[in-house]
């Protein structure tokens, strides 16, 4: 039945957010930051894609065995199920793009190495369409079905130019084969870019951007939004501002 909702009141009490940027630029270890930080309200699941294999950057940050590693979408319905059960709080998804290439994998029914490879007119003919099409609508119930299984939800993935499928612009977007990348963005309440440069010996600046790009698909959902870069500590705490800052564009108090 009809579910009314007030337009008026808006809350982080669920929230989704894509992380892109180049290798190095800090994605996963702000996942781990995140886990870190949302772990005084519950359970935290970090679920690391068979390829991406980042995790080490986590490491140190007290976290312990809250990880598995998932390389098959029914690895991934197990583990969502997982967090429903176990009542999850906050989850990671490192790596989105070994997901997708995953989910390809299973839609070729290429289990060999050397049959692995993407959908290709000239040898799939007509169908290659729809397998590309396959491919998107099970990479977005994937996401859907993991942010739905918690309340605070994280996903990284490199990033590359892209031509964005609407408006033909240049653009920096996800490195997702197809057009799978730029519609991820639209999955998520909050898309961010991550950078870094280096301010001198040792000095590494290391900053997000959610505020509107011609350049990069940004993302964000606030009734007064983000228009500065979000400078990150060297070190944790960077979850802790980037909430702030979401929780300022609701103006709201921050706890």
């Amino acid at each position: 039945m009809p579910n009314p909702f007030n337009l008026d009141l808006a809350t982080l009490d669920r929230l989704a957010v894509l992380l892109q940027g180049i290798p190095n630029s800090g994605k996963t270890y702000m996942g781990g930051d995140m886990l870190k930080y949302e772990s005084q309200y519950g359970p935290v699941q970090f679920i690391n894609v068979k390829g991406e294999d980042g995790w080490a950057s986590t490491a140190g940050m007290g976290l312990g065995n809250v990880g598995v590693t998932v390389e098959s979408e029914a690895d991934v319905a197990q583990v969502a199920a997982d967090m429903i059960r176990n009542k999850v709080h906050a989850a990671v998804l490192d790596g989105a793009r070994p997901l997708f290439n995953a989910i390809i994998i299973g839609i070729l029914q290429a289990d060999k190495p050397d049959q692995r490879r993407l959908p290709d007119s000239k040898l799939d003919g007509d169908r290659s369409k729809s397998y590309w099409s396959q491919a998107r609508f099970r990479m977005e119930e994937n996401i859907k079905l993991l942010k739905t299984a918690c309340k605070v939800f994280l996903a990284t993935t490199v990033s590359a130019q892209d031509v964005h499928e609407i408006t033909g612009e240049k653009q920096v977007a996800p490195d997702i084969y197809g057009k799978t990348g730029s519609g991820l963005v639209g999955l998520f309440d909050f898309a961010g870019y991550m950078t870094w440069s280096i301010q001198g010996p040792g000095r590494i600046r290391r900053e997000v951007s959610f505020q509107t790009r011609s350049d990069v698909q940004t993302r964000q959902r606030l009734a007064f939004p983000i228009k500065e870069n979000i400078i990150l500590p060297d070190g944790p705490g960077g979850w802790a501002l980037v909430k702030a800052a979401f929780q300022r564009g609701l103006r709201k108090e921050v706890k």
